[in-house]
């Protein structure tokens, strides 16, 4: 009897905390599977309804189709002979070539970056969890995962900035946790994901430094690795392989010098003036505004926050324009880590206490993360913030039939030919044909698909005006030889049927 006691004693209590361990599992393995049919239903539905592009969904779809035919990446859609080794640094995109053995297609993109985001869910939850009870941490894990700025990404085709969410989320979690051995190897992958990532490891390295742990020396690596990385693929990586021999990206810095480091230089001579480019035009404040206020400002009180600093500042630096607002997938990778301040910074503020006052102060932070994306949804008209407001009616600015149109010149082009295609269509021909847009310059296309009621062809900016293509195409004795809607293909004088040089894997052909 004596024996037994405390065996039975102990066996109540166990049977107990299991079914609450296997409710915490169930809650946070509910909500990612959500999150994973939500990214999926809206990529996928993107993609079938024209509403992806070849840039970037194109341009990574032709890299990864090389990798998984053992080829160099060559992107025709960038130019010819475009090795994207000089667009950015994302090796790790390789890993990815398997996925087109099973099947060769732009929507394995789609689910691989749905399956990266959705795998950063439980590691937001556990650092959440670690702070709060159970149901906040849902509900915050929630709010990170159906953010706007996720949609964003989920919404803005394929982008290598899915593979930092998991990436950035486990190595604030192993920071936090102590844990030098993960945090390294997190960073390690960082580094591989971007060229830029290189600041934010170092960056890893400096608050590790905060923490006056012993022992030092992954303080050292980080710090020196990430900047020295960031120099490498800056500065010999990226030139190497780029048409000019320079690094594309890095003088786009108008307002602060005429390269990196001579931006770097200015601000720290003239501080004031960098805030003042920061800050200006409206368009930055409001996208700060849209990615801190959800968060009650909370952010502001956790050391985690400097980790977006240089992903906001690369931006709010910029020269150009589209990097400042709140659409496309630039917003992602900020709100992981505000998110994940916010909840370090209310901790601090002791929020997840148990007294009346923190109780009050956390349902209160409950009640603006539920109305913020409500209240999103509600102003989504005329602010265009929330991707899947877009979903409800993605053709209200189109011409009757645009979608039946856009499929009808997908069918009618053959396999294996040359062809520059409006944007919208080339995520639709990628897998079939040698596909870029009018802006790459490809020589002699056998066929020119435009849309002629888009603002552009597609491409960088300023892409060309499917006016302007039309007319040269005539010049240069192209001819109509299908229209569907305000879609029109004009066929090359030379055109003698597919040939090899035009599988989606040729060279192209010759000037």
């Amino acid at each position: 009897m004596m024996a037994t006691t405390p065996l039975t004693r102990l066996a109540a209590p166990e049977r107990r905390a299991l079914p609450a361990a296997v409710r915490r599992r169930l809650g946070i393995g509910v909500l990612t599977l959500a999150a994973l049919v939500f990214y999926l239903w809206h990529s996928l539905g993107d993609q079938a309804g024209y509403l992806t592009t070849g840039y970037d969904l194109g341009i990574f779809d032709q890299a990864v189709r090389a990798y998984a035919h053992f080829q160099a990446p060559i992107v025709p859609l960038k130019g010819v002979d475009y090795n994207i080794f000089g667009d950015h640094f994302h090796p790790i995109i390789v890993v990815l070539a398997p996925l087109y053995w099973i099947w060769d297609n732009p929507d394995m993109l789609l689910i691989a970056q749905a399956v990266l985001i959705a795998a950063s869910i439980p590691v937001v939850y556990r650092f959440v969890r670690r702070r709060a009870g159970e149901g906040m941490s849902l509900l915050i894990t929630a709010a990170y995962a159906f953010g706007w700025p996720v949609q964003g990404l989920i919404d803005f085709d394929f982008h290598e900035i899915a593979f930092a969410t998991p990436f950035t989320a486990l190595a604030i979690d192993a920071l936090d946790r102590r844990d030098d051995r993960r945090l390294l190897l997190w960073c390690g992958l960082l580094l591989l994901v971007r060229e830029d990532m290189g600041l934010l490891v170092a960056l890893f390295g400096v608050l590790r430094l905060v923490q006056r742990r012993r022992p030092r020396w992954p303080v050292v690596a980080m710090v020196v690795g990430g900047f020295a990385m960031y120099i490498l693929t800056t500065s010999v990586i990226i030139p190497h392989f780029a048409e000019g021999h320079g690094f594309a990206y890095g003088n786009q810095f108008s307002s602060l010098g005429s390269s990196v480091p001579a931006a770097i230089v200015n601000i720290i001579t003239t501080p004031w003036h960098a805030v003042h480019v920061f800050f200006t035009p409206s368009a930055k404040t409001h996208t700060l505004a849209f990615l801190v206020v959800p968060l009650a400002l909370l952010c502001f009180r956790s050391r985690y926050a400097l980790l977006a600093l240089p992903l906001l500042a690369e931006r709010f630096f910029n020269s150009r324009r589209n990097l400042w607002t709140e659409t496309f997938h630039y917003n992602a990778l900020p709100w992981l880590i505000l998110v994940m301040a916010m909840v370090d910074g209310a901790d601090r503020l002791g929020l997840f206490d148990a007294n009346r006052r923190a109780v009050l102060l956390r349902r209160a932070l409950g009640v603006l993360l539920v109305a913020t994306p409500l209240v999103l949804i509600f102003i989504g008209d005329n602010v265009k913030v929330l991707p899947v407001n877009q979903l409800r009616n993605p053709y209200a600015h189109q011409p009757h039939g645009w979608l039946s149109s856009a499929k009808a010149v997908v069918r009618w082009l053959p396999d294996d030919v040359c062809v520059a295609a409006d944007n919208h269509l080339v995520p639709h021909l990628t897998e079939r044909d040698y596909t870029s847009v009018p802006q790459a310059d490809t020589p002699n296309p056998d066929f020119y698909a435009l849309d002629m009621f888009a603002p552009d062809t597609g491409g960088n900016p300023p892409a060309p005006k499917p006016n302007a293509v039309y007319a040269q195409a005539i010049t240069d004795g192209y001819h109509v030889v299908f229209r569907s809607g305000t879609f029109v293909v004009l066929q090359s004088p030379t055109y003698s049927g597919p040939s090899s040089a035009c599988k989606p894997l040729g060279p192209g052909k010759s000037g």
